[in-house]
């Protein structure tokens, strides 16, 4: 499950605009800007196309990203990763 709040940072941590997370993740499955500016928009689980969620956590996590959900949703970089476009 992906939350909206994991979305935001993870995004912060990478240094990537919408339009970078979106053509990375269209490799994968189709996933617009506008898209992404709505689900990083939600407070809690995001609802959309399981497919399109699924790209984008790909993507996010193959960028180093880890999506952590034990006691509350968020995001960090793997140990020893700088970030870069």
């Amino acid at each position: 499950m992906l939350y909206g709040e994991q979305l935001r940072a993870a995004r912060a941590l990478l240094r990537w605009t919408l339009k970078d997370l979106s053509a990375k993740a269209s490799a994968i499955e189709p996933v617009s800007s506008d898209a992404l500016k709505k689900w990083e928009a939600t407070d809690g689980p995001i609802r959309g196309i399981n497919t399109k969620i699924d790209a984008v956590v790909k993507v996010l996590e193959s960028a180093g990203v880890e999506l952590l959900n034990s006691d509350a949703p968020g995001a960090r970089l793997r140990k020893g990763l700088l970030a870069s476009n």
